[in-house]
């Protein structure tokens, strides 16, 4: 379903963990970004990749630089809503290459009203895989220059609406959009136990 969503694909990590660039990782016949953008295309209108050092070539792909460079996610989700076209934004990370496609129409159907739309899971919210109003740029700008990395800080200052994970199991019960991929353990899991049709 398009609804005027862009997809931000957060790939601007130092990936200290996995030891090499995540968003390169290959995946199927490309790399864990260009999967993760492949799947997600279908229901949005535009993609963003927000930092990172590679440049995949898959065509409609849009780059943009951290404004912030080094500051982490926030400095992604920052970068990507000033870019965005549309009046909704899914940020996701590239370490999340099991985002479902039907979170989209979820969160667009809960947006309105809110600032940001965003799963909390047990005890934390997954704001990497969440979805904005572009508005916030500025919000987000103040936070960065004053120095603030934590994502968990914007949604402090923002009107969110929260996502149970009863909410989310009804189009992902298994919660796979939400398993990352930090080391070269998650990494070797993952690749294995991917159906043969991804």
């Amino acid at each position: 379903m398009r609804g005027g969503c862009s997809l931000v694909i957060l790939a601007g990590g130092l990936s200290r963990r996995m030891g090499r660039d995540k968003a390169s990782l290959p995946a199927g016949d490309g790399t864990l970004i260009e999967h993760i953008a492949r799947r997600l295309a279908p229901v949005v209108d535009e993609t963003i990749v927000a930092g990172g050092p590679s440049r995949p070539s898959l065509s409609g792909l849009r780059f943009v630089e951290d404004h912030y460079p080094g500051l982490g996610p926030l400095a992604g989700i920052h970068a990507g809503l000033g870019a965005a076209r549309y009046a909704q934004v899914w940020v996701v990370g590239c370490d999340l290459p099991d985002a479902d496609p039907a979170l989209a129409h979820l969160f667009l159907g809960l947006a309105g009203g809110y600032d940001a739309v965003v799963p909390h899971i047990g005890a934390e919210p997954q704001g990497v895989c969440a979805l904005y109003d572009p508005g916030l740029v500025s919000r987000v700008d103040g936070l960065l220059a004053a120095g603030e990395r934590r994502v968990k800080a914007l949604l402090v200052a923002s009107n969110v609406r929260y996502v149970t994970s009863e909410e989310l199991r009804a189009v992902d019960p298994e919660l796979r959009s939400f398993r990352n991929i930090n080391t070269p353990d998650d990494y070797q899991v993952w690749l294995t136990t991917q159906p043969a049709s991804r």
